[in-house]
């Protein structure tokens, strides 16, 4: 029903995505967003992350040409303890989030605001209650909303740093580096002259495990960091109930919904596909069921073989067997790189084509 009002809790992407496109079906539209100010998450923000998208795609479905704030990667590296491998870049892009006016935030937030969205900032949601019906929820990683939706989440800790692009090595790079410092991993991402690195874990993550990972960096690529931070995350857990549209008469959006890849985590795809159909559960309501359940076809068969090989021992040492012998590990790949909500692509497998051991 044009005209009439719908609130969206949260502006983040899906959030922008959905007021823009509600916006263009006639609603008024308002925002309401916990930060203080535009893409601020305490002091993670801005930062560069990499992912697999074709934007030209995502564009033509969210009604929205995104494609000026994805940067194709240009180096495509991963360093395994003192083992280094170049990888395959195609289909992989950097996007940047945050305030900035480079970021993709500022960029959907422009848009939403010309056309006649009002967001208001420093409006946070603790409970359920507090979110008017009929609204829509595109809270992400926010603690709180999963908590008010009754979505289980997981803590992750780590470290992040950033600073100008001083190297012009680094350009356009996307890198990743594994070590014992970590269960999980690091990684480096550059575009619009900000070179942003944060490492993670899903167990406490130890002052010597920070000061292991930057000898890491340095040792492996003279990559030094002026200033680090410590970080802690949330995340839900994805389980075989995590895909769902609705919470009662409110419509869920973005990390929400579910609509993270099981495997990577990748979650920017998704999450943009996730905010045009959050306007279509009050546009075309048979639509939007029916995109939901395309775009996320493969996310049960995923979601079960990741948390099968994550369970699996050794893990450093998989990690160079998979560097090794990427054709002999390719059908392992095809069982785990198809889950980004809406992408038609394996990521993994793509990036392992012409994989090579680095000299340098």
């Amino acid at each position: 029903m044009s005209g009439s009002k719908i609130t969206i809790v949260g502006a983040g992407l899906s959030g922008l995505v959905a007021g823009i496109n509600l916006r263009r079906e006639g609603y008024e539209v308002e925002i309401w967003d916990g930060a203080k100010s535009l893409g601020m998450l305490e002091d993670f923000h801005p930062s560069i992350h990499a992912t697999p998208i074709d934007p030209a795609s995502v564009s033509r479905y969210i009604g929205v040409d995104i494609s000026p704030c994805f940067t194709p990667v240009k180096r495509f590296r991963t360093i395994v303890q003192k083992a280094k491998y170049d990888l395959n870049p195609v289909n992989y892009y950097l996007v940047e989030r945050g305030g900035r006016k480079t970021s993709i935030d500022t960029y959907l937030y422009n848009i939403a605001v010309d056309m006649g969205v009002k967001v208001h900032f420093d409006h946070y949601i603790r409970r359920l209650e507090d979110i008017p019906e009929r609204a829509v929820v595109a809270t992400g990683f926010n603690n709180e909303g999963m908590e008010a939706i009754g979505i289980p989440y997981e803590v992750g800790t780590g470290a992040y740093a950033r600073k100008k692009l001083d190297d012009p090595r680094f350009e356009d790079a996307l890198m990743g580096w594994s070590g014992e410092y970590s269960t999980d991993y690091g990684y480096l991402s550059v575009a619009n002259d900000l070179m942003f690195f944060l490492v993670f874990t899903r167990y406490p993550m130890s002052d010597q495990n920070i000061e292991d990972c930057k000898r890491h960096l340095e040792e492996s690529e003279g990559l030094t960091f002026p200033k680090w931070s410590k970080h802690s995350g949330h995340s839900p857990v994805l389980g075989k109930d995590s895909l769902r549209l609705f919470k009662g008469n409110r419509v869920l959006t973005g990390t929400i919904c579910g609509m993270i890849d099981p495997m990577g985590m990748f979650g920017i795809h998704g999450a943009l596909l996730a905010g045009k159909i959050a306007e279509l559960t009050y546009t075309d309501t048979e639509k939007a069921l029916d995109d939901f359940k395309r775009f996320n076809k493969n996310y049960q068969r995923v979601r079960v073989a990741s948390a099968a090989m994550r369970r699996m021992p050794m893990r450093l040492p998989m990690a160079h067997l998979m560097m090794k012998f990427p054709r002999l590990m390719a059908p392992s790949f095809k069982m785990i790189d198809d889950g980004i909500p809406g992408y038609e692509g394996h990521w993994a497998v793509d990036m392992m084509e012409g994989a090579k051991r680095a000299r340098d």
